[in-house]
C-alpha cells in the first residue's frame, strides 16, 4: 500500500518510541531525509506526497535498526559538529555538542597568538581538530590518535573539508608522537567514563561506540593525570590545556591539573549547567 510522507513518519516514530527512543520523531524524520535525499525543508513541504515503494522498504529498514538501538549517526554516516559535518563510524566517538566548548575556548585563547601550535590529543573523528584550524588559517595543528581505524576516519575528514594539508596526524598515545614539538595549546576529550558504569549507559553507547574512547585503562581519571604530566613539558611558558571532563568530575581533575604545575583559570558549564571543560595554563617562567 502506498504511504505518503506524513504517514511514514508517525509509523517510524511510534515505533521509535516503543523502542525506548526520546528523540523519536526527530530521528525518523532525519532517517527519512537521508533515505530521500531531502532537506528539511523539502519533508515539510510534500508531508502528503507519495513516498516511492523502494525508498519505504528502505525507510522502514534503516529504523528497524535505529529500534534495535543502533546510533542514528552510524546509520546516516554524520554528525554535525561547530560548522561543519564530519563522517563518523564506529570506530570513532560521535561527536556531542558539549564538545564545542573545547573548540569555543581554544579559539578565544589562540586567536591573540600570529602562529599558534596546538595538538589535539585523541583526535577520533578529527572534529575538535579540523574546527579549530579551519578558523585559526595560520594554526599548525596536530592530531593524535592510538587508535589507526579512528586516525583513517579523521585523515578522511580532513580530504573532505579540504584541510589535509593544515593538519598533521600522528598514531600514538597522548602526546607522545610529538616529543619535542613546543606546543601553545593542548586540546583533550579523552576516555572518562569510569568503567564499572558500563551497564548504566545507554544501549547506542556501550554496544556502538569504541570502548577506547570511552573507557580509560585505569580508574576515570587516570588519562588526565598522564595527559597533565605531558602537557606540562611540552607546553611553552603560557600554554592552554582545555579538557572535557564528565559529570562530577571538575574539582578532581582541576586538582589533577594543579597537582602537574598548571593554574587552573576557568571551569566552563555545558548548556545543561554542567561543569563540563577545564581550562588551565602553564604559568609563565
Amino acid at each position: 500500500m502506498a504511504r505518503d510522507v506524513a504517514r511514514l513518519l508517525e509509523s517510524a516514530a511510534a515505533r521509535l518510541a516503543a523502542a525506548g527512543i526520546d528523540s523519536h520523531l526527530l530521528d525518523a524524520t532525519r532517517l527519512l531525509r537521508h533515505v530521500l535525499g531531502w532537506s528539511h525543508a523539502q519533508l515539510l513541504a510534500a508531508s502528503r506526497e507519495t513516498v516511492p515503494a523502494d525508498a519505504a522498504r528502505r525507510f522502514d529498514a534503516i529504523v528497524a535498526q535505529r529500534a534495535r538501538r543502533r546510533p542514528l549517526q552510524h546509520l546516516v554516516g554524520s554528525q554535525a559538529f561547530w560548522r561543519h559535518e564530519f563522517r563518523v563510524t564506529p570506530d570513532v566517538l560521535i561527536p556531542r555538542p558539549e564538545t564545542e566548548l573545547i573548540v569555543e575556548q581554544a579559539l578565544a585563547r589562540l586567536r591573540v597568538l600570529p602562529r599558534p601550535v596546538l595538538a589535539d590529543v585523541g583526535t577520533g573523528s578529527g572534529n575538535i581538530a579540523l574546527s579549530v584550524v579551519a578558523e585559526l588559517r595560520e594554526a599548525e595543528v596536530h592530531a593524535t590518535e592510538l587508535s589507526p581505524a579512528a586516525l583513517e576516519v579523521a585523515r578522511d575528514n580532513a580530504r573532505r573539508l579540504g584541510l589535509e594539508s593544515r593538519v598533521r596526524f600522528h598514531q600514538g598515545d597522548l602526546l607522545a608522537p610529538l616529543a619535542g614539538i613546543r606546543l601553545d595549546a593542548v586540546l583533550s576529550n579523552p576516555p572518562y567514563v569510569e568503567p564499572a558504569g558500563r551497564d548504566s549507559l545507554p544501549p547506542e553507547v556501550r554496544d556502538h561506540e569504541p570502548a577506547l574512547a570511552l573507557f580509560p585503562p585505569g580508574d576515570a581519571l587516570s588519562v588526565y593525570r598522564r595527559l597533565a604530566g605531558q602537557a606540562s613539558k611540552a607546553l611553552n611558558p603560557g600554554g592552554w590545556l582545555i579538557v572535557e571532563v564528565g559529570f562530577g568530575q571538575a574539582d578532581a581533575v582541576a586538582g589533577i591539573l594543579r597537582d602537574a604545575g598548571l593554574s587552573v583559570v576557568e571551569v566552563v558549564r555545558d548548556l545543561q549547567d554542567i561543569p563540563r571543560t577545564v581550562v588551565a595554563r602553564r604559568v609563565a617562567a
